[in-house]
């Protein structure tokens, strides 16, 4: 709980200095906000060595620094299970370098590859860039030919994310399933704390755990700047949806689905906002649509 804390009061703090920042037209604050994680990088620990070889290389012309196990990949003819990682920072923030500490342990402990994504940020490489850069990495990396150069097994390999990071990976492993040309498929999708819906913003999940961290107006700020749309308030209260598409799709986020022994702490959210405005939900279509043919 103390480290929530700590991590609120944080970007609470960054998120305070980059809009005085914008205000006095001295930097944008998404710029601010970006930088202010390289700075915190700097004051990691020192490292233990450990028998793990980095490197920062390309692939497909992507970014990406890769996490082999030594004691494990000197033996040429062992291919290892592998995970294609995407780091979260709520599409316009974070990289491997910020992420290095997860990345680093994850090799550790699982003795897999990893392989940690650079895809490009937004504001200045908006939506479908990450996910495009994801895809290349992540399909070079299952192709088996490929596969055998980096010493890894094309047929165990994890697709892996935090936050945006999730959403990426989600993204990622429906596209590989639903595309018949795919080489090879990933075997595991493991998405941590994901974005994964906005359909209903009114979630208790939303309203008691994300907005401690991220609130309305940088989760309205990072949909802009990742989608390359100007977005309203009105789609983080529900109002871009229509009564009949929240009657149609409420299913598929139905808080009642939590087990009862959470479900103490919960009280309905508001799912049937009759406030809805058509104009939002017209002008809401255009990216929406977009997104999902994308998918």
């Amino acid at each position: 709980m103390n480290r929530i804390r700590l991590l609120s009061a944080s970007m609470k703090i960054i998120s305070f200095i980059g809009t005085i920042s914008e205000t006095l037209c001295f930097a944008a604050a998404w710029y601010v906000q970006r930088n202010s994680g390289h700075v915190l990088k700097k004051l990691k620990p020192a490292e233990v060595n450990v028998d793990l070889k980095i490197e920062d290389t390309t692939i497909d012309e992507v970014p990406v620094r890769i996490y082999s196990p030594l004691n494990l990949s000197q033996d040429k003819n062992k291919y290892l299970p592998a995970i294609s990682f995407y780091h979260g920072g709520a599409f316009y923030m974070g990289s491997v370098e910020t992420h290095h500490p997860i990345t680093r342990r994850l090799a550790i402990q699982t003795d897999f590859i990893v392989i940690s994504v650079e895809y490009r940020l937004a504001p200045e490489h908006p939506f479908p860039a990450g996910v495009d850069d994801c895809m290349k990495v992540t399909e070079y990396v299952l192709d088996p030919n490929n596969a055998k150069k980096l010493n890894l097994d094309s047929k165990r390999v994890a697709i892996l994310g935090d936050s945006a990071g999730g959403n990426l990976a989600a993204v990622i492993a429906m596209q590989l399933a639903n595309n018949a040309n795919s080489v090879n498929v990933s075997r595991i999708q493991v998405l941590i704390y994901p974005v994964v819906q906005f359909f209903d913003s009114m979630l208790l999940s939303y309203l008691t755990s994300i907005l401690n961290i991220f609130d309305f107006g940088r989760a309205s700020a990072a949909l802009e700047y990742y989608l390359n749309k100007t977005i309203t308030n009105d789609v983080l209260i529900n109002n871009h949806t229509s009564i009949e598409q929240k009657k149609k799709y409420h299913q598929f986020v139905d808080w009642s689905l939590i087990l009862n022994k959470y479900q103490q702490i919960y009280k309905e959210p508001i799912t049937d906002n009759i406030n809805d405005d058509p104009k939002v939900i017209e002008n809401t279509k255009q990216y929406y649509f977009q997104i999902y043919h994308h998918y």
